[in-house]
């Protein structure tokens, strides 16, 4: 009987190492997801400044011909006064 235990015992101690050989460590597993996630934000973080970057440049795009068109078109002070006229519309 005690042959038969030593034999289940070593067994067990054979299949646990296999498995862990074959499976890696618990540690190694959460190391790696936390790389993953490392190189995931990296990524995301720099996705999102070069957007931000982009939309900054259409903003000043924008600004800088607004600017120059506004200072193209001067104001005719002597030009006479229009008259616009306004239509109000029936209260039903």
């Amino acid at each position: 009987m005690a042959v038969k235990v030593w034999g289940a015992f070593a067994a067990g101690i054979a299949a646990g190492w296999a498995g862990r050989s074959v499976m890696g460590s618990g540690r190694e597993l959460v190391v790696r997801g936390v790389v993953t996630a490392h190189r995931l934000r990296g990524r995301l973080t720099r996705v999102a400044a070069e957007q931000v970057e982009w939309v900054e440049d259409m903003l000043a795009e924008g600004r800088a011909r607004y600017e120059t068109m506004r200072a193209s078109a001067p104001v005719d002070e002597e030009a006479p006064a229009r008259v616009v006229r306004a239509h109000r519309g029936r209260a039903a």
